[in-house]
């Protein structure tokens, strides 16, 4: 049984120093529309500027952004810029719509605005399991339980969504089961040969394809390029070699699969933040003995 939250709108207006980097939170809700004068015009509000994140729980509304308009259902989303060329409805083709909303000021969510746009798009769909819609529920359950009460507790909760959001971008790339068998195939064959691969033509070949379709395929499945999965991979063996090994530096580098110590020294310290030899004997780094790379 699905128990719905009840309904309410809370708007907060807290009074912070411009130079603060805090996300500041305008309103929150959870409504159910069923009336067909239900209609936002994006170029005629005058309360922004202000970014509004509206998930649908049931029924369906009408999302309109420039020359595209998109209907709304339950267990997806929109994402609007306010002013903005776009309106949002309900339709007479649709008899409610239920949603939870967030609207939040754009100051100093610009940067990360526009890498959410770019990573889930305006409409994206969200399980409502998943990690999205928990964060949004609760944001909404903390505000109508009146345990919002400073500009630091809302804020915390819009950068948690934000996060939610872009990490749902990734959660397919992070999943191998849901990789093609192509690209599981490849990997396979990375994860197998790393220490010995030159170039990118044996795996490729490994999955079937041409090199510049497997390295495009490779990167939108995963999230990264093939050759930053082969260092990521011989990072990885390098840390437990250093930790768990009498090896040089220098026998370590040939055996993950780099021709000197010198070039792998420096791929090294880029990704882990220390020299393989520095990394060896830090006194204030005694319990890594496994590094995860994404």
């Amino acid at each position: 049984m699905v128990i719905q939250q009840p309904y309410g709108v809370y708007g907060y207006r807290f009074q912070d120093s411009p130079a603060l980097p805090i996300y500041q939170l305008f309103a929150t809700g959870y409504q159910e529309v069923r009336e067909s004068d239900y209609y936002w015009d994006g170029m005629k509000r005058i309360d922004g500027p202000l970014y509004l994140f509206q998930y649908a729980v049931s029924g369906f509304g009408q999302f309109r952004l420039g020359g595209e308009t998109y209907e709304i259902h339950a267990g997806t989303a929109f994402l609007a810029e306010i002013p903005g060329d776009h309106h949002y409805c309900l339709p007479r083709s649709s008899d409610h719509w239920s949603f939870y909303f967030v609207l939040f000021r754009q100051q100093h969510l610009q940067k990360l605005w526009a890498e959410l746009i770019q990573a889930v798009g305006v409409t994206p769909s969200f399980e409502p399991s998943s990690a999205v819609v928990h964060t949004l529920k609760g944001l909404y359950t903390e505000a109508r339980s009146n345990r919002i009460q400073n500009s630091f507790q809302a804020s915390a909760h819009i950068y948690r969504l934000m996060m939610e959001l872009l990490q749902s971008s990734t959660l397919q790339q992070q999943e191998k089961a849901n990789w093609p068998q192509q690209i599981k195939q490849a990997a396979a064959y990375m994860e197998a040969e790393f220490h010995r691969l030159q170039s990118l033509d044996d795996v490729a070949s490994a999955a079937g394809l041409s090199k510049y379709y497997f390295t495009r395929m490779f990167t939108k499945t995963t999230g990264i390029s093939p050759m930053d999965y082969v260092t990521k991979l011989r990072i990885e063996k390098a840390v437990q070699l250093l930790r768990s090994s009498s090896l040089s530096v220098e026998e370590i580098a040939y055996a993950v699969g780099y021709a000197s110590g010198s070039y792998f020294s420096k791929v090294f310290r880029s990704r882990v933040g220390f020299p393989p030899a520095d990394f060896r004997l830090a006194k204030e780094l005694p319990s890594i003995d496994r590094l995860q790379f994404d």
